[in-house]
């Protein structure tokens, strides 16, 4: 199977396809992915078989920039959390260095890299498949659209990259993709990223910003969409979204649901709930589910649980369990 990673890496995807008369369930079963995951995005997937979805797609379709258009999709559900992240940091650099390393687990077969003033005013934000999979060009188109989305969230409606870089030629004109990335486009590189003005780096991160804000709202709107109105449920949605962040903290929960700390907790003390049980049962809900999961490396688990240390996640899992995480895995296969 390869590397694993959240289902939700294909949000949006679905839809899409469907717009554009297309079958997803037929393709995305060619590419051995259940269709009602991934219309769902619940579980994990292999990244080989999402890379495969967004390739076949783009050619069953005849749609030549099937990546893009599937970027442009995917605002709330893949930057909203992301929008949690940017809010603890001060700088767009310091952002996006916890954002790598947040994309490091939640897509392990992909790696970026940030390399400042690579040339005079200049950095590279760059991007790259690491796992043995085909560099197929709607994949990377996709990811680097993302990638320029984020940056505009993080430093403004007025950011512009200097260049994007890919690695490959295109059949589609420029002007397409100056629709998606507003600056210059260069193929044939070495590799595959955006060039960037060294001192947008340096933009601070306004945690008053309204449109920060207002994406994370949008992605707790989106997360609760379709849910109970029990505020405990609610509370659980937020934090299995959240968790993979490393900021499902209490403060940030509320602030999502309209509470002060203090309040949710006292709404949820009512209940006969507190929100330190419900993060623990949670996280050990998760943990069977991605420990099922036998490809999944353990370090994996245990950032994908939001825990920033493996030997923190051994101590919860003998405290649940009497055993190890492997010793878990073990039994969860057996």
């Amino acid at each position: 199977m390869g590397t694993l990673i959240k289902t939700s890496a294909l949000a949006g995807y679905y839809q899409l396809v469907t717009d554009l008369g297309g079958d997803p369930a037929v393709i995305l079963r060619q590419c051995h992915l259940e269709p009602k995951k991934v219309e769902t995005l619940e579980g994990v997937i292999s990244h080989r078989s999402e890379v495969c979805a967004i390739e076949r797609a783009a050619q069953a379709l005849q749609c030549e920039d099937f990546g893009l258009r599937l970027a442009e999709t995917q605002d709330a559900s893949l930057l909203g959390p992301l929008a949690a992240v940017a809010l603890t940091t001060t700088s767009v650099g310091e952002a996006m260095e916890k954002i790598i390393d947040y994309l490091h687990w939640f897509s392990p077969g992909t790696a970026m890299r940030l390399q400042r003033c690579t040339a005079p005013q200049q950095s590279l934000l760059s991007f790259e498949v690491t796992s043995n999979i085909p560099r197929y060009r709607h994949y990377y188109e996709q990811a680097l659209a993302v990638l320029n989305r984020i940056l505009c969230h993080l430093a403004g409606e007025d950011f512009r990259a200097v260049e994007a870089h890919f690695s490959f030629q295109s059949p589609l004109p420029q002007s397409r993709y100056r629709e998606v990335f507003h600056c210059p486009v260069k193929f044939s590189r070495a590799v595959d990223g955006l060039l960037l003005k060294t001192r947008d780096l340096y933009i601070p991160i306004d945690t008053d910003r309204a449109d920060l804000h207002q994406l994370l709202d949008q992605f707790t709107e989106e997360v609760l969409t379709d849910h109970s109105f029990n505020l405990g449920y609610q509370v659980e949605q937020l934090i299995e979204n959240l968790l993979p962040t490393h900021n499902c903290s209490l403060s940030t929960i509320a602030q999502q649901l309209g509470f002060s700390p203090r309040t949710l907790q006292r709404q949820l003390a009512s209940m006969g709930l507190s929100f330190e049980q419900m993060l623990d049962r949670a996280r050990r809900s998760l943990a069977d589910d991605y420990l099922a999961e036998y490809e999944m490396p353990l370090v994996q688990v245990s950032a994908l649980l939001g825990y920033s240390e493996q030997s923190t996640f051994t101590r919860a899992c003998r405290r649940w369990y009497g055993c190890t995480p492997l010793q878990r895995r073990k039994a969860l296969l057996h």
